[in-house]
């Protein structure tokens, strides 16, 4: 009976602090799957942006990558960040955040002001800032923290960045 109790102990420890193999092959496939989410919902979102602001020019056409995310000093997770600028456009910066708003919630995203010159958006597990001001406006996406080993962050962190194709305005 008592072995049976610290059996049963270490296994409840053990899956409690997230002892076991390590990470599975599963981690690939949720990287790539929260990747492909993020990419897509930047790719339509940061589309409905410009073409609401009339951009004349963007930076890039987009640009997509793994970053190091969790809690310092030792990070535990990996997130995928997406991100384009707007330099130019027909509409004038005092109504950037307006447009953003409208065009952001007909993509489904639920927006929020939390500065002057800042909102941020809720989507589907995703977040969505936009800065903007005199000098035109940055967007991004980015995915939640995901929970992955070691290795994984550092391969996927090593990876090149994506060009997510963003049109460039006509």
């Amino acid at each position: 009976m008592r072995r049976s109790r610290i059996v049963v102990g270490i296994v409840m420890m053990a899956s409690l602090f997230g002892c076991g193999d390590g990470g599975s092959g599963d981690d690939s496939a949720d990287a790539q799957r929260t990747a492909e989410e993020a990419r897509t919902a930047a790719t339509q979102t940061f589309d409905a942006v410009g073409q609401g602001v009339e951009a004349l020019g963007y930076s890039s056409t987009g640009a997509g990558r793994w970053v190091i995310c969790g809690q310092e000093p030792s990070p535990n997770g990996a997130q995928y960040v997406a991100e384009i600028a707007v330099v130019q456009s027909n509409v004038p910066p005092s109504q950037y955040g307006e447009v953003v708003r409208r065009q952001a919630e007909a993509q489904g995203w639920s927006v929020e002001e939390v500065a002057g010159d800042t909102l941020e958006g809720r989507k589907d597990g995703l977040t969505l800032r936009a800065q903007y001001g005199a000098g035109g406006m940055n967007l991004s996406v980015r995915s939640t923290c995901l929970d992955v080993p070691k290795d994984e962050i550092r391969r996927l962190t090593d990876l090149p960045k994506d060009d997510l194709g963003v049109a460039p305005p006509s």
